[in-house]
């Protein structure tokens, strides 16, 4: 069903918004190559090391671990004409390259990517690294179909990739999430308008923005390492067209998918779904919290999931609802994603784009996001613990959309800075939180 939204106003307000912190990032120019000085890490965090290439637009991080204590990260370059590669860069046990970035698209400037919608990459037990991308379907504006690529050999070389979507219809599939299990199953869920009715014509014969439609929440997993992937399942209908979904695995194997519900009135909260047969079928879906989050505007946030080894799973997300001050918060469920305790708060303020949350040990939890408080942006990391909440604390005093993992014994941050007016990627390891 579509719900009609007074989206174009809101929309031009949170341009308007991204062009001047763009252009407080701009007066931040600095020499090629070097650090910029407005992100020198904080206290006992060890100096950023930059690994995009010189003279390049990147953006859109995602960082995994590697089963041998490494990370892999990857990200988009942006070019002229909309034109974009995803790359991948394999990080040693102290954050630094090994070996030169390689393209994960066969065809270059094929790929897709906005902030809202990164790439993902996952390393599985054996050593194969999965990234999931998006690329353009030719002539039809936005529209995109959903990819998984694998490397065999350590992110030397990727096979050709493997259609996630099952449909042929020129829309969006966008906003996915990836997971991969013990076994080797693989599984991805994301938003997908193909069952959609887009917004009528205007009065001036143009289509109304694309955004202005609420999506569907879809499903597939691969059981053969990413070599073919099974019958697309809806899991829920009327999800936030601009928020990520989010998916993970708990340790008995149930796969557990979350997203940003829309209810009547524009009202948004968190639903969870869950599977107990590979994902086969899901259980219906669940209110994590009931905000009472209205807008009519894109809040371009979603939840994050981490399924603990005692076997509590828990969510984290952003929220301006009703029921609390603006900031993040937290839920945690004891039988399985079927009921969750009181919401939590633990960093009020705004933030922006998706937090990270990332399991620490069988009690703790790390969270890392983007503090957007006074329109200085900068990287900030809390420890969840129990029912407590460690200090809240700046891993960067400035940086951007941040995409975490824990690998090891350190913690590798992949964020966004500008170098001479161009984004760029760099990438901080810190010891363990919490």
């Amino acid at each position: 069903m579509f719900i009609k939204k007074p989206s174009i106003i809101a929309c031009v307000m949170l341009l308007t918004l991204l062009a001047a912190s763009c252009a407080r990032e701009a007066k931040q120019e600095t020499k090629q190559g070097e650090v910029p000085a407005s992100n020198a890490p904080a206290t006992n965090v060890p100096k950023p090391v930059r690994v995009s290439a010189d003279n390049t637009d990147a953006a859109e991080p995602s960082v995994a671990p590697a089963p041998d204590g490494t990370a892999y990260i990857a990200w988009v370059e942006h070019r002229e004409n909309k034109d974009a590669d995803v790359m991948l860069a394999h990080l040693d046990r102290e954050g630094q390259t090994v070996g030169a970035p390689v393209r994960v698209n066969p065809n270059t400037g094929e790929a897709t990517a906005w902030r809202g919608d990164p790439p993902t990459v996952a390393v599985a037990a054996d050593g194969t690294i999965y990234v999931g991308w998006t690329a353009r379907v030719a002539a039809e504006g936005y529209a995109n179909d959903l990819y998984l690529s694998a490397s065999r050999d350590k992110g030397k070389t990727f096979e050709q990739p493997v259609k996630v979507n099952d449909d042929e219809k020129k829309v969006a599939h966008a906003m996915h999430s990836l997971a991969v299990g013990v076994d080797n199953r693989i599984y991805v869920v994301w938003l997908d308008e193909r069952n959609v009715v887009m917004p009528p014509a205007d009065h001036t014969g143009k289509k109304m923005a694309h955004m202005e439609a609420n999506r569907e929440v879809f499903f597939a997993s691969s059981s053969d390492s990413g070599r073919s992937f099974s019958a697309n399942q809806r899991l829920g209908k009327e999800a936030c067209p601009c928020c990520k979904t989010a998916v993970t695995i708990g340790k008995d194997g149930r796969v557990f998918a979350s997203w940003q519900q829309v209810l009547p009135g524009e009202f948004r909260h968190i639903a969870l779904a869950a599977s107990e047969d590979n994902g086969k079928t899901f259980s219906s879906p669940v209110i994590v919290s009931d905000d009472r989050w209205m807008t009519a505007s894109c809040p371009v946030s979603g939840p994050s999931l981490s399924a603990t080894s005692d076997g509590a799973l828990r969510v984290v997300w952003y929220t301006e609802g009703e029921r609390g001050a603006p900031g993040l918060y937290w839920a945690e469920s004891r039988d399985n994603g079927k009921t969750f305790s009181e919401s939590k708060s633990f960093a009020k303020g705004q933030a922006r784009g998706n937090p990270l949350l990332l399991a620490n040990g069988k009690k703790g939890a790390t969270v890392i996001w983007e503090s957007n408080e006074g329109g200085a942006a900068r990287v900030m990391s809390a420890s969840l613990v129990g029912d407590s909440t460690a200090t809240v604390s700046p891993l960067t005093s400035s940086g951007e959309l941040p995409s975490a993992t824990l690998s090891g014994d350190h913690l590798f941050v992949g964020y966004i800075s500008k170098v001479n007016d161009r984004r760029s990627i760099w990438i901080v390891r810190a010891g363990k939180q919490g």
